[in-house]
């Protein structure tokens, strides 16, 4: 397993095809993006300052207000491992959607709240 499968697999599970394809084509960008990924992903007593859960609440919303849908879901899947719940998942799409407008919901932020619907039945 390479660093980048660890990093990926300890995070959200798994590579994403998207990455991967970055990794292949253009490994110089993918290293500078997996550095960078790397940093954000540090935890307090590791030069972080944020939790899991909060770093991956952050990324659910920028993915929905970036109409990122796939790494939406799966920063979505991830933090519900961190321990979010599907209210505060909600709570913070809703002011996502305040920003950002209806849009951001309709091209992601449902679809993050349908898979928690999904994990959490």
């Amino acid at each position: 397993m390479t660093q980048a499968e660890a990093h990926f697999g300890a995070t959200i599970g798994t590579l994403p095809d998207s990455v991967a394809l970055l990794r292949r084509h253009a490994p110089e960008a993918f290293a500078a993006y997996l550095s960078a990924r790397e940093a954000a992903y540090r935890l307090p007593g590791a030069g972080g300052h944020l939790d899991l859960a909060a770093k991956e609440l952050v990324f659910i919303v920028l993915d929905v207000a970036a109409g990122h849908a796939e790494g939406a879901v799966a920063h979505a899947e991830a933090g519900l491992r961190a321990g979010l719940t599907p209210a505060q998942i909600m709570e913070a799409l809703s002011i996502a959607i305040l920003v950002h407008g209806h849009q951001c919901w309709a091209r992601a932020g449902a679809a993050v709240m349908q898979r928690v619907d999904e994990l959490a039945a």
